[in-house]
Parts: structure tokens; sequence; C-alpha cells
């Protein structure tokens, strides 16, 4: 039967209302009566209703705390965007809140808690459920065992065996069953449904707009299913390990069809998602990684999800390819694009995570990032340019403030190439050695030819 309006109506609603910011209504003014302006303040809080909640910038991964700026200095970009309080107070636990204004597909709604009285009735519903079973189990036994002895009669009386008496039983109970009476749960055929839809009262009268309606209806209905994001983790979990399976199979199939080999890597694409990381290999093409990498392919699913924990992210410097200096921070960061970091912990030192020696900093570091109480905030054009004041009189002062590269130790001193030493030598052992450039029989040099008729000595000797 095709789906009622209400039906419709209910499969199509948004339930994204939660997530989506709500704009409340302006009053409407009365009709033929034109209403007063607003004054320049009322117009301000009216304007303020309408601006959206911005998502949160996602935190950055434990192992780099850092916008990622590169230790050459640059001008201080003119402009600098501020970012507001709510984008670090913004929901970012579930791929459906990082995405606010996309549909959500309905969770399925857990049933309401029961009350004592219901277990209580439950409960003697089920002891008697339980007993009825018992009863019809001891009755088919009992039955069983009737059977068994009046095959045996008949075994005897007939000079057969009592297997073939069961194999007769067999094919007239499994092999011969009547499908006039269809059980409960199956389903009908094309044609059984299609006649079902012609003898319903309810469709003989549409016409057709109304069922291009419902054609319409049903298509986006589906199309909604398809592209709507799951509600909450745990159904975003579900639905990876359910389509995850389904490829697999189809690949395990293939693979037996065609010969071909596949991969499959599965990862989440943020810190805060459940999903669990699986991957796999038709036939033996997990042997692939180890022996042309020399690496397990589980190194690779490790790897291949911190970078797609690092994929689109919203940088806060809004550039890319960028890598942190500790040691020339003030300088190559702050001055240079115009951020700072916030809530460093106190007692950790400020150096790389990589140089943190202790697991109990270590710790301090990774929950104030996942707290936000560490995160990197963009500084106005006005701090820019105290900072710089600041550098400046620092400077003045006789203050180092840009740490100077190490140089080398024989800095000045001409090197000569050790192309012939033993050192050299053992260096091309250890490496691949480069292929030539071929040559074209064009660019070849043409060499003193020989002649063509070469006299021995033998016969010098005989002329003589």
């Amino acid at each position: 039967m095709p789906l009622t309006n209400d039906e419709i109506a209910a499969l199509t609603k948004d339930i994204a209302a939660t997530n989506i910011p709500t704009i409340p209504e302006l009053p409407t003014p009365p009709a033929r009566t034109p209403s007063p302006q607003p004054s320049p303040t009322e117009a301000v809080d009216i304007a303020a209703t309408y601006i959206p909640t911005i998502p949160e910038l996602p935190t950055p991964s434990a192992r780099t705390p850092s916008p990622q700026p590169s230790p050459t200095e640059a001008e201080v970009p003119d402009t600098i965007v501020e970012i507001p309080e709510s984008i670090r107070e913004a929901n970012t636990s579930s791929w459906a809140a990082r995405n606010p204004t996309r549909a959500i597909i309905r969770p399925r709604t857990p049933p309401p808690r029961l009350t004592d009285a219901q277990k209580a009735s439950r409960k003697i519903k089920r002891d008697q459920r339980l007993k009825r079973t018992k009863n019809l189990h001891d009755a088919v036994a009992e039955y069983l065992n009737a059977q068994k002895t009046k095959i045996e009669a008949l075994s005897r009386a007939h000079h057969v065996t009592p297997k073939h008496i069961n194999d007769i039983i067999g094919s007239q109970t499994h092999y011969r069953t009547s499908r006039k009476n269809r059980p409960a749960g199956s389903r009908y055929s094309l044609a059984e449904l299609r006649e079902m839809v012609a003898a319903d009262p309810e469709t003989k009268g549409l016409t057709r707009q109304e069922k291009e309606g419902y054609i319409a209806a049903l298509e986006e209905h589906r199309q909604k299913k398809v592209v709507s994001v799951r509600a909450n983790n745990l159904a975003a979990a579900r639905d990876v390990v359910a389509t995850t399976d389904r490829i697999v199979k189809e690949l395990d199939d293939l693979r037996v069809r065609t010969g071909v080999y596949g991969t499959l890597f599965v990862v989440r694409g943020h810190i805060n998602d459940t999903i669990q990381s699986a991957m796999h290999g038709t036939d033996n093409s997990e042997d692939f990684w180890e022996d042309v990498y020399e690496h397990p392919m589980a190194d690779f699913l490790r790897q291949y999800e911190q970078w797609a924990c690092t994929q689109n992210q919203i940088a806060v410097t809004g550039k890319k390819d960028i890598v942190m200096n500790y040691n020339n921070y003030e300088t190559s960061v702050i001055e240079t694009y115009g951020v700072r970091l916030v809530g460093w912990p106190h007692g950790v030192k400020f150096t790389s995570p990589s140089n943190i020696g202790t697991v109990g900093d270590i710790r301090k570091l990774r929950d104030a990032l996942k707290a936000r109480t560490c995160y990197w905030t963009v500084l106005s054009p006005a701090e820019v340019k105290a900072h710089a004041s600041e550098l400046d009189t620092r400077r003045s002062a006789g203050e180092v403030v840009r740490k100077p590269r190490k140089k080398r130790s024989d800095a000045g001193v001409p090197r000569k190439r050790k192309d012939g030493s033993s050192a050299g030598r053992a260096n091309k052992e250890n490496h691949r050695p480069l292929k030539r450039a071929k040559k074209n029989p064009a660019q070849l040099q043409e060499g003193p030819k020989s002649a063509e008729f070469v006299e021995s000595s033998d016969e010098e000797e005989g002329d003589e």
C-alpha cells in the first residue's frame, strides 16, 4: 500500500531541531497599518537573534598541539580574523553535532522504564510461558518416543530398516508442503502487491497529480535516508560495522568470481568518534605491505587514522603546511601569524611533546587539550602591534629575542669530497647504484676504426 499523508509526514519530519539553531520569528505587523521604525538599539537586538551558532573548531590531537607555524619569519598579516568565544564552546562530540544543518536519521526510541507492577506482571507471564513451553516439550518427547516405538514395529512387520521409514516420512513432510496457506511474515510477489493496490478503495480515486506527489515524497524519503547523518556516535558506529561487513563480503565474493586483489581501510574521521578502525585484504593482500614496505598492514592503518583525524580541520591561521617552532615561539608564531597558545598546563615545560620526559606531564597536556582549557586564539591587530613593540624594546635592551641557529663545528673550513675513501666506497655499497642516462646512437663519439685485414707474424716471416 502507498504511504499515507500522516506516514509520509512522520517519516520526513526533520528531527535535527536540537542541532539547528532556532531562529525566532518576528511579529507580523497588522494589515494596512504601517509599523513604526525600530530604534537603532532595537534593530541591533533583533539582528542578534538571527546570528546562528558557529560550530566549534576541532581541537588538534595531543601529538601535535600546535597550528604548525614555520620557523621562517614573515610580516604580520594585515587582516586578522577574530574567533568568537562560541566556537570553542560548540559541540563536536558526534558527526551529527558537527553538521547541524544536515538532516538526521531518526534513532530508535528506547522503551520506557517499567514500573514495579509491570515488572511483576511480566514475571508472572514469563513463568506461565516457561511452564507452557516445558509442558509442550514433554508432550513432544512423549510423542517422539511413541513414534520411535511405532517405526520399530513397522520395520519389523515390513522387513525394512527404521532409517528407510524415516526417509519416507521426511520426504513427505519436508518436500511436499503446500504453499496455499501463507505463513506469517512471508513476502508477497509483485503481481500480488499490484492486485492489492488496485483493489484498495483509497487508491482508486487518486488523480495524476496526487500520484506524482506520493512518488516524489517516497523518493525524497529514500534520498534522505541515504544522505542524512546518524544522530549519535553509537548509531554511526553500528552503521559503519554493518556496511563494512557487506563490503568485505562483496570483496571476497568478487575475489572468488574474478580473482582480483583488494584492500580495505576504514578509520574514524574525528577524535571524538567511537568508530573502530578496520582493515581487510582479499586472499594474501596483507603480505604485500610487509613484502614491499617492510611494515605490517596494521602500521599503515594507524597512520591512516592519525592522518584522517587531522583532515578537514579549520585552522586558526587559515594557512596550511605550517610547522611549530617552540624555540622561537614569540617571533616565529606570535609575531608572524598573530596567534597565541593559551592555557598551557602549569608545571609542564613549554617544548615539543616528544621532548617531554614524563608520562604525567604528557597526560596533563592531553587532558588540557581535550578539556579545551589549552587552545589557540587569534590576536587582534592592536595586540599584535603591542607584542611587536615589546620585542623591539627587548632587542634594544640587548636581549636575544630570537635564538640563533647552531653553527657547524667546522664552519668556515673548506671541506673536500671523499669519493675515493673507504667511507665513500662503503657508502656506495650500501646504496643502490644510480642509473646512467641512455645516450642516442647519434650522440656517441666515433672512435678510430681498425684495419679490415690484420697480418699475422707468421706471414711476415714467410715473406722474408
